[in-house]
């Protein structure tokens, strides 16, 4: 925002002499009229609530009040406010924004009349109007804040970092030196950060870019703040902490209010406390013990969600254990091209780099993004099932699997002792192969995240290694466990990978029908293993989303792809 000054405003409204009023406004600046009759008061101050939302939703902003639109001279422009009192009009915006926007109100008189000049800070968003109504500020207008806007319209505005935000009214004396105290451990840990741990509190916090001469930012409080001023600057930004047992409900909650580096240590003595072992004998090693999670997968995953999270929504994230798994679920959904479907290929996309950096710095946060792989990695290496990101447009959440598979856990853990080298991509295949009784370059590309050119690499690999056999040849072909590995193969209750079956199908016929030009139900059905019934309702999909057309009738009957059409 364009830090404007009464004396700047004033400038603006000269040249009302032969430009309307709405030439002069901006993302920073709002020209509105104002009717002294009592009839239309009510109405009034509901619309300057909702421009006052709007500009503390984005960066801050001015509302000159007294100012009528599409007039040509200053004399028909400005008509004022009459005896609209300053201190009225700030207590009903007060009242009616919720969280409360505290503005200034200044008095502007012009030889034309008197103007009052309404100040609105950046916020921490999300703003309402006591009526519900949220609004935010973009270019010279005030766009309604709802569906996708919520979480998306920060990046696509090139919004500022958030947690490098400076706060109003914060002073250093609302940072907790116990929290120091912790960041000053961590940053011990490392040798080669020795130099920032003998730094004295106030030139520690400026070296990590926390604080500056302009004041105390987001990351600072968000990080080190007591918890008085936590409450008082970041309300509903904690972390619940809840366990499940059986059919019983939840048994133990807890809301983890404290600063961040305080609740990621909350969270680990919970965890202790809550997560089981699982012993395990690998042939010709002693007896192992398996938790249904790593402290270092927990952390990670936990880092993330804290890290990521959107703060410009007034949520929590919320960390539940029950007898199978552990979710996470953050506010604020994907960003910058991340999907569920790419998260693990996609290039590392911050929310909160400042928050980011400092967590790096203090050793906390990988720069190089690689959490995911390592999440996915150590889970898979532990006999647990594939971890799996779900997300809208307001939450992302990431499951973790708790059950081992000993079957799995030995195999990995015997390899591995034998000098054979498994990588993530393999241990996803061959996790997916003990689900499931086959895979091809396309059911393996979704698993993988990769093209199917690339999965098809992978499946040849480790065919080569001996761990798998192929059924068919060229594309078509079909990957298995080699015999000496088939007692990995497991039964699978429920659906829960009969989605892969039909998208692979999907993937392999538009992959395949431009090459053959032509294809029949009958053929489908001897490529999917799907009944007559099941492939009309495939195809008849793929009609409706424009991808295939069918010919013929009856016998004669075939699909062709829509662009041979």
């Amino acid at each position: 925002m364009i830090m404007l000054t009464l004396d700047h405003i004033r400038t603006q409204l000269r040249r009302l002499d032969g430009e309307p009023a709405d030439s002069l406004e901006s993302d920073s600046l709002e020209l509105k009229s104002w009717n002294s009759s009592g009839s239309a008061r009510k109405s009034q101050i509901r619309e300057i609530r909702e421009t006052v939302v709007a500009f503390a939703n984005a960066s801050g902003g001015f509302l000159v009040l007294g100012i009528s639109d599409r007039k040509r001279t200053r004399a028909e422009a400005i008509h004022g406010v009459a005896d609209l009192d300053a201190a009225s009009l700030r207590r009903d915006i007060y009242d009616g924004t919720e969280p409360h926007v505290l503005v200034e109100v200044s008095e502007l008189k012009e030889p034309e009349g008197r103007v009052l000049v309404v100040r609105i800070p950046p916020g921490l968003p999300p703003h309402t109007t006591s009526d519900g109504v949220a609004r935010i500020r973009v270019g010279k207008d005030s766009k309604p804040l709802t569906g996708s806007n919520l979480a998306n319209l920060v990046v696509s505005r090139g919004r500022r970092d958030l947690t490098a935000e400076i706060l109003p009214d914060l002073r250093f004396s609302d940072l907790d030196p116990r929290q120091f105290d912790r960041l000053r451990r961590l940053v011990r840990a490392d040798p080669a950060r020795s130099d920032l741990a003998e730094l004295e509190n106030r030139k520690l916090a400026e070296a990590l870019g926390l604080t500056s001469r302009r004041g105390i930012t987001l990351a600072a409080v968000l990080l080190l703040g007591s918890r008085a001023s936590l409450f008082r600057t970041v309300p509903r930004r904690e972390l619940v902490f809840s366990r499940t047992r059986g059919a019983t409900g939840c048994d133990v909650r807890r809301d983890l209010r404290a600063p961040l580096l305080e609740t990621l240590e909350e969270v680990r003595s919970l965890l202790a406390a809550n997560l089981r072992v699982m012993p395990i004998e690998p042939a010709g090693f002693h007896q192992l013990e398996i938790p249904d999670i790593t402290w270092w997968i927990a952390r990670e995953a936990v880092l993330n969600a804290l890290v990521h999270r959107d703060y410009f929504l007034h949520q929590s994230i919320h960390l539940s254990l029950s007898d199978d798994r552990l979710e996470i679920t953050s506010p604020g959904g994907f960003i910058g091209g991340v999907t569920a479907e790419n998260i693990l290929r996609h290039p590392p996309v911050r929310r909160n780099p400042l928050l980011a950096d400092v967590l790096q710095t203090i050793g906390l946060v990988n720069r190089l993004g690689l959490g995911v792989d390592r999440i996915y990695e150590e889970s898979l290496s532990l006999g647990k099932d594939l971890p799996r990101y779900k997300a809208d447009e307001s939450h992302v959440k990431l499951v973790l699997p708790t059950r081992t598979h000993t079957d799995f856990a030995r195999f990995v853990l015997e390899m591995r002792s034998g000098g054979e080298e498994l990588g993530v991509d393999d241990l996803i295949v061959l996790r997916g192969l003990a689900r499931r009784p086959v895979l091809d370059r396309w059911s393996a590309s979704r698993l993988l995240q990769l093209s199917a050119d690339k999965a098809a690499e992978i499946l040849v690999s480790l065919r080569m290694r001996g761990f798998l056999v192929p059924q068919g040849r060229g594309r078509g072909t079909k990957y298995r466990l080699a015999r000496r590995h088939s007692a990995l193969v497991e039964s699978v209750d429920g659906d829960q990978d009969i989605w892969l079956d039909e998208e692979s199908v999907r993937l392999r016929l538009l992959a395949i029908l431009p090459e053959r030009g032509r294809i029949t139900n009958a053929e489908i059905r001897r490529l999917s293993g799907y009944s007559r019934t099941q492939v009309l309702k495939l195809m008849r999909s793929l009609r409706e989303e424009g991808l295939v057309r069918v010919r013929g009738r009856g016998r004669g009957a075939h699909y062709v792809a829509a662009d041979r059409e």
